[in-house]
């Protein structure tokens, strides 16, 4: 094909048909530039469809993501309710106000399940690797791209502020039981599998003037109840932020899967 046209070009040289040439030349660059054009063209599409493979690769690992956080979110609500009920009957309890009767063991199960905490660990390994990479850029959906930041970041931020902290009646209330006997609740009255916990009602393990001797002494402990107390407001908190991070988490869902939708 080069030769053919060489060809041409000389023969037009040498006839000194020098206004055809011109013309000539030129539609050969033109034919030259559109021949570029056309590969740019195929390029720039070629390159489309691998980053919006990638693209859907990644939104289907960040749907996945999300869903498991869900699942956690729902569990971790549910934990930390009976938590707050294990608190409110320590303290009806301590302040007389229950009008029912309840097991000296109940109560004092109560106390420990009382100082359970739970929090939850995202799952982030998509978005940490959207952003190390620097590929945040392949989602398409602006809003999808500004709200996973602030769903990782300050959105887990602020639940594990209220809900994930370590309070200082955990500590006390676990060096005033005596260790036997919480090994005797762990066994019966708490279970983890996997990375949910769950708390149980169990039978007495012991005595019942045995539990009550131990929950007189915990009720006297004025710095117990305090903290207790003040643990309980935080996480009567917690459970708003907890409310604001399922939001975030259903907001983000909804908008993944509907850009799987569109690309499918």
């Amino acid at each position: 094909m080069i030769k053919f046209f060489r060809r041409i070009r000389q023969r037009l040289l040498s006839e000194k048909k020098i206004t055809k040439y011109l013309i000539y030349a030129a539609g050969e660059i033109f034919l030259v530039v559109i021949g570029i054009l056309i590969a740019l063209q195929i390029n720039n599409w070629n390159n489309h469809r691998i980053e919006g493979k990638k693209e859907l690769a990644y939104l289907k690992r960040l749907q996945e993501d999300i869903q498991s956080d869900r699942v956690f979110l729902d569990e971790n609500r549910l934990f930390y309710n009976q938590v707050f009920a294990a608190r409110s009957l320590v303290l009806q309890s301590v302040e007389e106000e229950s009008d029912r009767p309840v097991k000296q063991w109940d109560i004092l199960v109560a106390y420990f399940h009382a100082s359970q905490i739970w929090p939850i660990i995202p799952s982030s390994a998509t978005f940490e690797e959207l952003k190390s990479s620097g590929e945040l850029s392949l989602l398409k959906n602006i809003d999808l791209r500004n709200t996973l930041p602030f769903y990782h970041g300050y959105g887990f931020k602020r639940y594990n502020e209220t809900m994930g902290i370590n309070p200082p009646y955990r500590k006390l209330v676990r060096e005033l039981i005596p260790a036997r006997i919480q090994n005797k609740m762990w066994e019966h009255c708490h279970e983890t599998r996997g990375d949910v916990q769950m708390l149980f009602n169990c039978k007495p393990q012991i005595e019942e003037s045995e539990a009550a001797q131990i929950n007189a002494q915990l009720a006297e402990n004025k710095e117990l109840i305090s903290e207790l107390r003040y643990y309980m407001s935080s996480i009567k908190v917690g459970l708003s932020t907890l409310t604001e991070q399922e939001k975030l988490n259903a907001t983000l869902l909804e908008m993944i899967e509907s850009e799987i939708e569109n690309r499918q």
